[in-house]
C-alpha cells in the first residue's frame, strides 16, 4: 500500500485478526478517515465497537471474506497458512503487517511520538496522551490497552500522533517517529533477539534519527543515548529529575526538576514507583510541546491508570479482585513490590504468557516468585506458540516446589474449576487476589 493508494478513499482494507487491541485501533482510524473497512476474528474482543462504526466483521477466517479487498493487514500472531493471508498473496493483493500500516499513518503527521521499551509502554503512552489532550493539543492516539475514557484509540484533529512502538519481531523499525521515548531495555522476545546486544542494537536503530527521550537510570537504555538525548532519571544526573519521593496513600509524590530548576510537585494517584518514571517521560514530552506545568500537573494527578494495570475487578469468594498485565519477571517484581509497599496480604495468581518466554527466563521467574505466598500458577497462555513442556506453567510450578521457593502455599491449577476451588479455600484467610498475566486469566 503506497502513499498514492492510501490517498484513495474508495479502497477496501481488510484486517485479519481485527479484534486485537492494536488492530481494532487501526481499523477504527481508517473507518474514521472514510475508508471501507472489514475484518475477521475468531474471538469476540472489541467486535461490537467495530460493528457500531459500520465495519463488516466475520467470525471466522475464510478466503471469501476478502474477495473484494484491495489491501489486507495482518499481525505477527497470524500464521503463514492462514486462509485469508494465503489467498491475498496468491491474488497479488497489497499485504501489510500491522506495523507497516501504522508506519504509513504516522508519516502523515508532522509531530509523531513513538513510545518503546520492554515494560510500561501502554501506561506511559496513555499518560503522555492525557497530558496533550489536557493541553488542548488533541492528538491521535493508538494505545495497546484501554484508556478508561477513550479506549484503545483517540481520534484527534491536530498534526500530533502518539503510539506504542513494539519491539517484537523488530516491528517498531517500520515506524519513523520524530520523537522517540525509551523507557527501558530488557531481555524479552528471545525468539526474536538471541542476545541482549541484538536487542539494544534494534532500539538504537529505532531512535537514531529522532529526538530521543531516554531513562538513563536504565543502563541498557542509557547506552544508546547521544549528545542530543533528553534524559530522565530518579537516581542519576538528567535533564528531568524526580526527587524527594514519598508514598501518598495512592501513589508516589515527587518533585520535578528541569536542568536543576524546581518545577513543582506532582502527586500521582496510581500505585507503584515505576509510575514515577512513566510520569517523568510525560513531563519531558510536555516540555517539547511547551505545556505549562500547571496543566501537566492536573493531567498527571487525575490519571487513574489503564485497563488491566492494577485494575479493580470486583469481589468474589469474599475477596477483592485485582488484575495486572505483568508477564515479564521485572514487571511482576514491580507489581509485587507495589502491593508489599501497601502492606497488603494477598493471593497471587500468575498465568505464564508463551512457552518460550517461560523457558528462556525461567531463572528470573523463579527469583521473582521466591518469596511469594500464597501463589497459584495457572496453565500457560500459548498465544502463537505450540506446547513446549520445558516452558510450561507446570514445569515452572515444579521448579518452584523442588527448589523450596514461594513458601509452602504454592499451588497449580490446570483449569478454571481448579482455580476457583483454590481461591475459595484461600479466601478463608486472605482478603485480596491479584491476577498477573497477559493472557486470558483476566477473563
Amino acid at each position: 500500500m503506497n502513499m498514492y493508494t492510501f490517498s484513495q478513499k474508495n479502497i477496501k482494507v481488510h484486517f485479519i485478526g481485527i479484534g486485537g487491541v492494536n488492530m481494532s485501533a487501526l481499523a477504527k482510524h481508517l473507518r474514521q478517515k472514510g475508508y471501507n473497512v472489514s475484518g475477521s476474528d475468531v474471538s469476540d474482543n472489541n467486535l461490537s465497537q467495530l460493528k457500531d462504526l459500520g465495519i463488516t466483521v466475520y467470525n471466522k477466517h475464510s478466503a471469501k471474506n476478502i474477495k473484494d479487498a484491495d489491501v489486507v493487514v495482518y499481525t505477527s500472531a497470524i500464521s503463514d497458512d492462514n486462509a485469508e493471508l494465503v489467498f491475498a498473496r496468491q491474488k497479488g493483493l497489497i499485504v501489510l503487517k500491522r506495523s507497516q500500516l501504522l508506519g504509513q499513518i504516522m508519516d502523515r503527521y508532522n509531530k509523531s511520538i513513538g513510545v518503546c521499551g520492554s515494560h510500561g509502554k501502554t501506561t506511559t503512552t496513555d499518560m503522555i496522551a492525557r497530558v496533550l489532550i489536557c493541553a488542548s493539543l488533541n492528538p491521535t492516539v493508538f494505545l495497546g490497552g484501554e484508556d478508561k475514557d477513550f479506549g484503545n484509540y483517540h481520534h484527534g484533529d491536530s498534526d500530533v500522533i502518539i503510539t506504542e512502538a513494539c519491539e517484537y519481531q523488530k516491528n517498531f523499525l517500520d515506524l519513523k517517529p520524530k520523537i522517540t521515548v525509551v523507557l527501558n531495555i530488557d531481555n524479552d522476545h528471545l525468539d526474536t533477539y538471541k542476545t541482549i546486544d541484538q536487542t539494544v542494537s534494534a532500539f538504537y536503530e529505532f531512535t537514531k534519527d529522532s529526538i530521543s527521550i531516554i531513562n538513563v537510570d536504565d543502563e541498557k537504555a542509557k547506552s544508546i543515548a547521544t549528545l542530543s538525548t533528553i534524559s530522565v532519571a530518579e537516581k542519576g544526573v538528567a535533564n528531568f529529575r524526580a526527587k524527594n519521593l514519598s508514598y501518598n496513600g495512592k501513589g508516589y509524590s515527587f518533585t520535578v526538576y528541569s536542568s536543576g530548576v524546581r518545577l513543582g510537585r506532582i502527586n500521582l494517584s496510581v500505585a507503584g514507583k515505576h509510575n514515577v518514571y512513566n510520569a517523568l517521560f510525560a513531563v519531558a514530552v510536555a516540555s517539547l510541546f511547551k505545556v505549562p506545568f500547571n496543566v501537566l500537573k492536573i493531567a498527571l494527578e487525575n490519571f487513574s491508570g489503564v485497563g488491566r494495570r492494577n485494575e479493580y475487578l470486583g469481589k468474589a469468594f469474599g475477596m477483592e479482585m485485582f488484575c495486572d498485565y505483568a508477564h515479564h519477571p521485572k514487571e511482576i517484581s514491580a507489581m509485587l513490590l507495589t502491593y508489599a509497599e501497601q502492606k497488603k496480604e494477598f493471593v497471587t495468581v500468575f498465568q505464564p504468557h508463551t512457552y518460550s518466554r517461560t523457558r528462556l527466563l525461567i531463572n528470573d521467574f523463579l527469583e521473582c516468585f521466591s518469596n511469594c505466598s500464597p501463589l497459584i500458577i495457572y496453565k500457560t497462555y500459548p498465544a502463537r506458540e505450540q506446547y513446549d513442556v520445558k516452558g510450561s506453567a507446570k514445569t515452572l510450578y515444579d521448579e518452584l516446589v523442588s527448589k523450596g521457593l514461594g513458601g509452602k502455599n504454592i499451588y497449580y491449577a490446570d483449569d478454571k474449576k481448579e482455580l476457583r476451588d483454590l481461591l475459595a479455600t484461600l479466601s478463608k484467610s486472605h482478603k485480596e487476589t491479584i491476577f498477573l498475566g497477559a493472557g486470558d486469566i483476566y477473563e
